[in-house]
């Protein structure tokens, strides 16, 4: 048997070179060529020659880094951060706002184009942040001993699971971004140091989760590999001076990649802090999921409910439901809605503040969603015209697809934040009997490469 001659890879590890760019990575790269063989730059923008240096040359691909802009894209700009490409967050900061939405854009048409065919719908322009810094109303801070004995706050390296300190964070809501760091410093007060994976049995403290709301109240979620921190009672009434509403501390003994332990205990203050958005109270407990950004939120959940535009002859599900986000605003115009969702904690979230906005025809179930679309056909819960579906990154179960089948909903509302679950969910849903009617993404993340999007499907007539 004759066997392919292995490809001879053009470059090597430090070799310098001219590249043109011709294209943007799934990530902060840039795409180069030699002939036909790809190199990735960060920090690059297509119709930009740079000199690079390789850094690393496998069969398919080359990785480079950057010396030196040769010619510069029209769309580029100047990053706000002077942690720009250190850290692994915000890669697009240096290319137009405006270019970084017509990219989302674009790439969601080439995901529907590539799940449907000819028969996919045109994406809508990408629903802009405004403004496109300080969206970010979730800011999780890992910790790291310095070499003076304190303690700093870090985000994870690019690609790289290697902690790099950070200073500043435009992209996060201010008054988020300063209580973690007050917290930082107020935990260097404590005889505690932060955990190093590398010595598993050295130090306590993790990391720091910190969520504000536009309704102006806050969480502090203390990370530990511990249920308790000792004298943490020194540090609380200055912390709630800073602004934090709700005190807890997360127990997480796992691995480094794994950011929440599945125990958490509230410290001092209320149980769950409020959001408002569209004129409704949300009730978020610390160690809930919740959008990171309530813009954002608010944008998505407005065109949830008005794709499906129930009236008070419509039952809606709003499976994956989380903390409520959709289920709420749905309920106030349906004539009734169940929600479905995994985490019990979040379950209870949403059910309180149902209670709190006075919706009396909600219904929250925790568990998995195939387990409870095979319950409305048996009649224990409505049989929905109208579904929300926001699923995890993994996408939908066949099972859950097969369930929709079934109930055959008129219209479906999918979030999604995956794109290449959503490609293989569309045609699923496709075969299923579903028509996609439009697709809008809507920037959760600016200057990521993330996609969250919306799928608007109806019933095939």
């Amino acid at each position: 048997m004759l066997h392919p001659r292995p490809r001879k890879v053009p470059v090597a590890r430090g070799d310098q070179l001219e590249l043109d760019v011709v294209g943007l990575g799934d990530g902060p790269d840039g795409v180069g060529k030699v002939d036909d063989y790809v190199v990735f730059v960060p920090g690059t923008l297509p119709g930009e020659r740079a000199a690079v240096t390789i850094t690393s040359a496998a069969r398919k691909f080359a990785r480079g880094e950057l010396q030196e802009l040769l010619t510069l894209a029209p769309e580029r700009t100047e990053p706000h951060c002077p942690h720009f490409l250190a850290c692994g967050g915000c890669h697009r900061q240096h290319q137009a706002y405006a270019a970084q939405l017509a990219w989302k854009q674009a790439t969601l048409q080439r995901a529907l184009d590539r799940a449907l065919g000819d028969g996919a719908p045109r994406a809508e322009p990408t629903v802009a942040a405004r403004p496109p810094h300080g969206q970010r109303h979730k800011v999780v801070v890992h910790l790291r001993d310095t070499r003076e004995g304190g303690l700093e706050p870090c985000f994870h390296r690019l690609r790289s699971p290697e902690l790099v300190a950070v200073r500043e964070c435009p992209a996060s809501d201010p008054f988020a971004w300063d209580l973690a760091l007050r917290t930082v410093e107020l935990l260097q007060e404590l005889p505690h140091g932060a955990w190093d994976p590398d010595f598993a049995q050295r130090g306590l403290l993790r990391s720091v989760l910190v969520r504000a709301t536009t309704a102006g109240e806050a969480s502090v979620l203390l990370v530990a590999r511990e249920p308790r921190i000792p004298d943490l009672d020194r540090i609380v009434e200055p912390l709630h001076r800073a602004g934090a509403t709700t005190i807890a501390v997360n127990h997480n003994r796992g691995e480094f990649s794994q950011l929440l332990g599945r125990d958490t205990a509230v410290v001092s203050g209320p149980p769950r802090i409020a959001e408002r958005l569209l004129g409704f109270t949300y009730l978020i407990s610390p160690a809930a999921f919740f959008q990171t950004s309530p813009q954002a939120a608010a944008h998505l959940v407005e065109r949830v409910v008005g794709w499906l535009a129930p009236t008070r002859e419509h039952d809606a599900a709003d499976l994956y439901c989380g903390t409520g986000l959709s289920t709420l605003p749905l309920a106030a115009r349906a004539r009734s809605v169940f929600g479905i969702e995994l985490s019990l904690a979040a379950v209870h979230d949403a059910e309180a503040a149902a209670r709190q906005n006075g919706l009396r025809n909600v219904t929250f179930r925790a568990g998995h969603v195939e387990g409870w679309l095979a319950r409305c056909r048996a009649g224990e819960l409505p049989r929905p015209h109208l579904v929300a579906l926001d699923p995890p990154r993994a996408g939908l179960a066949p099972a859950v697809v097969a369930g929709l089948e079934r109930l055959r909903p008129a219209r479906i509302a999918y979030v999604s934040c995956d794109l290449e679950a959503l490609q293989r969910d569309l045609r699923a849903l496709q075969t299923a009997g579903f028509r996609l009617a439009a697709a809008v993404p809507i920037d959760m993340f600016p200057h990521t490469c993330h996609v969250e999007s919306l799928a608007c499907l109806e019933a095939a007539k």
